[in-house]
């Protein structure tokens, strides 16, 4: 089946009234970011962010697949514990998928971090920056996450969320159990507070964080899932989850310039990262000081 052989009802409906980007308009962004999308979708399991009405209005996840779904989009199902009964998820490996998808109104895209042919083995660690209106940028915490994760050998690539946050992302080779994996994510997130305490903090409640720059390490488990690299975000600017150079990341970036009709032809450094084993790191990061309590 051609891409275009996938049907648009509606193709002039306006997803996104900023910019009045339309639902063709979706199906033409995913089109064209498909070589660099699709990679970071391929094999995971996606629930999927529906606005019928445009962003400006109320959506909708959903983590179980339509019914209805055509036999192109793929079907992985499994045992949810939380709705206790299988769930099939959709896994988006193709342009046909991508199609569907704008046709859907699906206007994010959220991607588990495992595949879903090892589902107990997580391959990215993320450390999600979450600042607040009084707290100090995204940009200028995740330098700061860089650099204990060189320190203990660990490459890292980043993101934007798509807001005014940052992802800090870590590949790893697909051996580890979770617990290990959070206790190491864990440990780099108190290391940064600990060199950082006035502007950072790992609490988890709003009122508790004093200011400071919520540094996530909660996206550490099975269930977890991270907006996909290039999936478009359901705000009132058509902004991107758009993959950056480190050398990108500092007080000239502007994330609400990063959008769909601004990110095409950019390159995707995420791809230069590969996979890691996280033991001489996990002991490097003890050396340094860093622990998980």
């Amino acid at each position: 089946m051609a891409t275009n052989d996938v049907e648009l009802s509606s193709p002039d409906k306006v997803l996104w009234p900023e910019g009045s980007i339309t639902k063709a308009d979706l199906a033409d962004y995913y089109h064209d970011v498909r070589d660099r999308l699709l990679p970071h979708l391929a094999g995971r399991a996606v629930t999927l962010n529906h606005h019928p009405r445009g962003v400006d209005r109320d959506g909708f996840m959903r983590k179980d697949l339509a019914s209805h779904a055509p036999a192109f989009v793929g079907r992985w199902t499994t045992h949810a514990r939380t709705a206790r009964r299988d769930v099939d998820y959709a896994l988006i490996d193709s342009p046909e998928a991508l199609r569907w998808c704008a046709g859907q109104n699906v206007t994010e895209l959220h991607a588990c971090l495992f595949r879903v042919d090892r589902p107990d083995r997580l391959d990215t660690l993320v450390i999600d920056l979450d600042p607040s209106e009084s707290s100090v940028t995204a940009v200028v915490a995740a330098p700061w996450v860089r650099e204990v994760l060189d320190e203990i050998g660990l490459r890292s690539g980043v993101k934007t969320s798509g807001g005014r946050g940052l992802h800090v992302l870590v590949p790893v080779e697909r051996r580890y159990a979770t617990d290990e994996l959070r206790a190491l994510v864990e440990g780099v997130a108190a290391e940064c507070v600990r060199r950082h305490p006035d502007e950072l903090t790992t609490r988890f409640a709003k009122d508790e964080r004093g200011g400071r720059l919520f540094v996530d390490c909660t996206r550490v488990g099975i269930g977890a899932t991270l907006i996909a690299a290039w999936s478009p975000r359901a705000r009132s600017i058509p902004t991107v989850s758009t993959p950056l150079s480190w050398d990108e990341v500092g007080p000239d970036l502007d994330v609400r310039r990063l959008t769909q009709a601004t990110v095409r032809d950019r390159p995707d450094p995420l791809v230069e990262v590969a996979p890691q084993r996280i033991e001489s790191a996990a002991r490097a990061l003890a050396a340094v000081g860093g622990s998980s309590g």
